[in-house]
C-alpha cells in the first residue's frame, strides 16, 4: 500500500491527453468539480497541500487524445467544496478494500465497444489513476492487476469462464472497460464455469462506460443525473464508483430458447454493408439454450434495431447508429407474428402462464385469444434507461430486482415512432393508451414468424435467431451471480 501520492503523477501531468493545469501549485480556480475523480494529501516534500485528479474529456471534432487526466496541486480546498471532500481518500484508505489484496483484480478493455475508445481510456486515464492509488498491471497474481485485452467477440466469455474456475471467485474485482455486451458475456461465462454459477461471495464489477448505450450504467447512476448542473460526464460518474463505491448483488433473468435457437454475431469486416441480412456471409452462429442477462430481453422492433443497426456501417456512429436504423425499419412497419404469455405475481391467474392480447388501447392485454393481433414490440427488462435519457421503464428504481413488461401491437411505423420518442421524454410512453406496462415473473414469446429476418430475440444485445414456431422464456431469478459497484 504507497505511504504518499507520489510526486511522479503531478509532473505526469505534463503529458496527459488534455491537461488544464500542469505542474506545481494550481490556484483553486482551476478545478471543476463535475470533473473531479480523487482528492489525495500530497507528501510533506512537494510542500503539503492537496493533489486533486480530474478527468478531462475532449469531443473527438477538438483533434488529439479524447481524455486526460489532470493534477492540479492546490495547497487547501475550497471550504465550501462538498464534492471535493466527498472524494477525499486517506493515504490509509488507498487502494479501497474492493481494489486491495488478497483480492486478484482485473482490468478487461473491450476493443470494439461503442466507438473503440476503451483502449485510449485505460491508457490514458484508468492506469495512472490506478498507479497513483498503488496498483499496476502484472502478468503473476502479485499486489497489482491483470489486464485482459478483447481479440474476438468470445474473449471476455473466455476470460469469465477461466474466472469462475476455481472457489475464489468472490475474492475477484473486475473492471470492466466496455458497454452492455461485456455484462452479458462475462456472466455467461461465469454460467458455463465448471463452478456452480450461483457462489456464496460472487466476484464484483466495476462499469465504465465505454459502449453505445450503456443501459445498465446509466440505470444504475440514473438518480445522479437529476442533481443540478453542472453534472458529471458518465464516465467520471463511473470512475467515483470505481473508488467509492459499494457491491451490491445484480439481479439477472433466464432466457431459455427453443431447440433449434442459435446466438448470431454481426461481421467484423466489410464496412461498406449498410444494413443488416439474413446471408451466411453476414453471421457467425452457435447453438445456444439459454443466457443470462441483467438488462432486457425483447422480441420486436426493439430486437430488430439491436441486430440491424450492428453492422460496420452503423457501429461507427455511435448511439446514434439506433435512430438511422430505426428509421429504415419504420418504413417497413413491419407487425411481428407472436403469441405471448405472461405469469404474474399478482391477480386472479398468478402464478399462471395467461395469453397477452397485442391490444391498440393498452391495459392488462386482457380480453383477446392467444395469437389474435400482432406486436410491435415486446421487452422485458430489469433496468430504468436504455440510454442514458431513454427511459423504457420510468418506474424501475437501481437494482430492484423487479421485471417489467413494455408492449404494444401493430400500430404502424408512424405510431410506433410517437411511442419510442416519448420514451425520451422521461418514459412519457407508459401512459399512452396503446401501450402495455406492468410487473412480471415470467414472458414466453412463441414466434410464427416464416422470414428470419424477423425471428430475431435480444438479450442484453446478444441477438438469438429461433426457428419458425419457436420461443424464448423469461424468467426473474433468485439468486446472485456477481455484484456490483454501485455510488
Amino acid at each position: 500500500m504507497p505511504q504518499a501520492a507520489p510526486d511522479l503523477d503531478v509532473e505526469q501531468s505534463q503529458n496527459a491527453g488534455a491537461t488544464r493545469n500542469g505542474a506545481g501549485i494550481g490556484p483553486v480556480s482551476q478545478i471543476r468539480e463535475e470533473e473531479v475523480v480523487l482528492v489525495l494529501r500530497a507528501t510533506q516534500e512537494a510542500d503539503g497541500g492537496y493533489l486533486v485528479y480530474s478527468l478531462v474529456e475532449s469531443a473527438p471534432s477538438d483533434g488529439g487524445k479524447p481524455f486526460g487526466l489532470s493534477v492540479v496541486h492546490t495547497p487547501e480546498l475550497p471550504k465550501d467544496a462538498s464534492v471535493l471532500k466527498d472524494l477525499f481518500f486517506d493515504q490509509d484508505d488507498i487502494p479501497p478494500a474492493h481494489l486491495r489484496r488478497p483480492r486478484e483484480v482485473h482490468v478487461v478493455v473491450s476493443t470494439r465497444s461503442g466507438l473503440r475508445l476503451a483502449p485510449d481510456f485505460y491508457e490514458d486515464v484508468l492506469s495512472p489513476l490506478l498507479k497513483t492509488i498503488g496498483l499496476e498491471p502484472t502478468e503473476t497474481d502479485g499486489s497489482g492487476y491483470r489486464v485482459t485485452v478483447t481479440k474476438s467477440s468470445n474473449t471476455v466469455r473466455d476470460f469469465s469462464r477461466e474466472l469462475g474456475k476455481d472457489d475464489k471467485a468472490g475474492e475477484k474485482t473486475v473492471i470492466l472497460l466496455s458497454g452492455d455486451g461485456g455484462v452479458v458475456d462475462l456472466l455467461n461465462g461465469l454460467d458455463h464455469a465448471s463452478s456452480p454459477s450461483h457462489t456464496p461471495s460472487p466476484p464484483t464489477i466495476a462499469l465504465l462506460p465505454l459502449g453505445t448505450g450503456n443501459a445498465l450504467f446509466h440505470s444504475l447512476h440514473k438518480p445522479h443525473y437529476s442533481a443540478p448542473a453542472p453534472t458529471p460526464s458518465p464516465l467520471v460518474l463511473g470512475l467515483r464508483t470505481l473508488l467509492n463505491g459499494t457491491p451490491s448483488p445484480l439481479p439477472t433473468f433466464k432466457a431459455s430458447f427453443s431447440p433449434g435457437a442459435k446466438l448470431i454475431s454481426a461481421p467484423v469486416d466489410h464496412p461498406d454493408q449498410h444494413a443488416a441480412t439474413s446471408g451466411k456471409d453476414h453471421e457467425k452462429e452457435t447453438p445456444v439454450a439459454h443466457l443470462v442477462g441483467a438488462i432486457v430481453a425483447s422480441y420486436g422492433f426493439h430486437a430488430s434495431l439491436v441486430w440491424e443497426s450492428d453492422t460496420p456501417a452503423y457501429r461507427v456512429h455511435g448511439d446514434k447508429r439506433f435512430g438511422m436504423a430505426a428509421a429504415e425499419l419504420l418504413k417497413v412497419a413491419h407487425g411481428y407474428d407472436a403469441t405471448v404469455e405472461v405469469r404474474r405475481r399478482s391477480g386472479a391467474a398468478a402464478g399462471e402462464l395467461t395469453p397477452l392480447h397485442p391490444s391498440r388501447h393498452g391495459g392488462d392485454g386482457g380480453g383477446g385469444a392467444a395469437g389474435e393481433g400482432k406486436f410491435n414490440y415486446v421487452l422485458a427488462t430489469l433496468v430504468s434507461n436504455l440510454e442514458k435519457t431513454f427511459s423504457i421503464s420510468p418506474a424501475g428504481r437501481p437494482l430492484d430486482g423487479r421485471l417489467r413488461l413494455v408492449h404494444f401491437g401493430d400500430v404502424g411505423g408512424d405510431r410506433t415512432m410517437e411511442i419510442m420518442m416519448a420514451a425520451y421524454r422521461e418514459g412519457e410512453h407508459v401512459g399512452m393508451q396503446e401501450v402495455g406496462y406492468e410487473e412480471v415473473e415470467e414472458v414466453k414469446v412463441a414466434i410464427a414468424e416464416e422470414d428470419a429476418r424477423w425471428r430475431k430475440v435480444c438479450v442484453d444485445g446478444s441477438i438469438v435467431e429461433v426457428e419458425r414456431g419457436g420461443w424464448m422464456k423469461v424468467q426473474r431469478e433468485d439468486g446472485e451471480r456477481v455484484k456490483v459497484l454501485v455510488g
